[in-house]
């Protein structure tokens, strides 16, 4: 039994970071994982993604989206208990400043709850966006971020080489400076 345990434990440490603490599948269609207890990802969601929401301890949903943000707002009504949030980024266009922004407000919302953070395919805008949070907040090396996004289950889009660049320590380092982590 302990040698059994013990090889676990070292399979397990062989592991890259990121295999080790993979974001968790809710529900497929809509591209929707639990990051962490505060944050879910997913893509624009739709009316039949409504009933899976509601059941999760999201209180706050922030859309990246440029172009098209009603969507939230025509699934989820003010009466409801989630606080809809428009924070559009251009794809082509993100930088340090935004993502530490990005994070600033992620971190404000999550004081009340959890937050889900969706652009159009939940793979691009969300993946750098979950990749600098996971760099930032979960100590994982800029690699293994950067395989998550690319590598993982959710969609990326390799044309967007702009956000691959960005995992560098410089920029890193630029979002810490942002969110006065420097």
């Amino acid at each position: 039994m302990k040698k059994t345990l013990l090889v676990s434990f070292l399979l397990l440490l062989a592991l890259p970071l990121w295999a080790q603490q993979k974001a968790i599948l809710v529900h497929q269609e809509a591209n929707l994982y639990k990051v962490d207890s505060l944050l879910y990802r997913s893509q624009q969601l739709v009316a039949k993604d409504k009933a899976i929401v509601k059941k999760l301890p999201i209180k706050s949903i922030i859309n990246l989206r440029y172009f098209t943000r009603t969507g939230d707002h025509k699934l989820f009504n003010a009466s409801e208990d989630i606080q809809l949030i428009n924070y559009p980024l251009l794809t082509w266009r993100i930088n340090a400043s935004e993502i530490a922004q990005t994070l600033k407000l992620i971190r404000k919302h999550q004081q009340k709850g959890a937050v889900l953070i969706h652009c159009y395919h939940g793979a691009d805008r969300t993946g750098i966006m979950v990749a600098m949070y996971r760099i930032i907040y979960h100590h994982w090396s800029i690699e293994a971020a950067k395989q998550e996004m690319l590598n993982g289950p959710y969609g990326y889009h390799s044309v967007w080489k702009n956000l691959e660049a960005l995992f560098t320590k410089n920029t890193v380092n630029e979002v810490r400076k942002h969110l006065g982590m420097l």
